[in-house]
This record gives structure tokens, sequence and C-alpha cells, in this order.
């Protein structure tokens, strides 16, 4: 007789972050998007001046949706490779917002500034090590 084998269960901390990389997925997806539509447009319009570092910045941005997509989607497999992705993504998110903030990007940035934070804290946890097995 066999027992059936029982699953790990994620640690309530870890589904948050990974709920908190979900969102910023969307978020970047979004951003992406709106961002090159907004320099085709104005491309389109004679108006293209900065308008390849802001395509290179939009390019880049849904990339970095993408990866956290991916890392969304594999949690479960416990990888290592997935927990440093997420903690590197997520500490240049938050050195972006924090440089926004002394930019002046105000109220606004606050967002930006909390989900790295909420996912890091996460992440970065005791359990979240024994989960990804690192």
């Amino acid at each position: 007789m066999t027992t059936p084998s029982v699953k790990a269960q994620m640690p309530g901390n870890v589904k948050l972050a990974i709920v908190g990389v979900w969102v910023q997925a969307v978020l970047n997806l979004a951003a992406g998007f709106l961002v090159l539509a907004v320099v085709n447009d104005a491309v389109d319009h004679g108006r293209d001046e900065g308008a390849g570092l802001l395509r290179f910045l939009a390019v880049v941005t849904l990339a970095i949706a993408g990866a956290l997509l991916l890392c969304g989607v594999f949690a479960r497999t416990r990888s290592h490779g997935i927990r440093v992705t997420v903690i590197v993504i997520e500490t240049l998110s938050l050195l972006s917002c924090v440089v926004g903030l002394f930019q002046g990007g105000g109220v606004s940035v606050l967002l930006g500034i909390v989900l790295p934070l909420v996912v890091l804290r996460g992440i970065g946890s005791a359990e979240a090590r024994r989960w990804f097995g690192g």
C-alpha cells in the first residue's frame, strides 16, 4: 500500500509576495504598452525627439513584466533562481522609486515603494528561503 504524496503548502507570506509579483507584473505590462502607444503616437505626429530612449525603457519594462510573470508562474517549482530573480527585480524597482521620490515624484511614487517592500519582506523571509530551497 502506498501513501499519497502530500504537496507542501506554500507559506502565507510567500503567497502574499507572489501575489505582489503578479500585481507588479500586470502593472508593468500596462505601463509598458501605454508608453509604447504614446511614443508611437508622438512619432506618427512628427514629435520623435527622445522616442528611442522611451521605446527602450518601454521594452525594458515589458521584459521585466515578462520575467515577473514567469516567476509567478513557476513559483510552485520552488526553484532558488526564482527567489533570486524576484529579489533583484524588486530591489531595482525599489531603488528606482526612491530616486523618483527624490526627484519630486511625490505621493504617486509611494505605491511603487510599498509594493516592492511587501514583496521583499515576504520573499526574503526564512520561510521563503526554506520554500525555495536556498
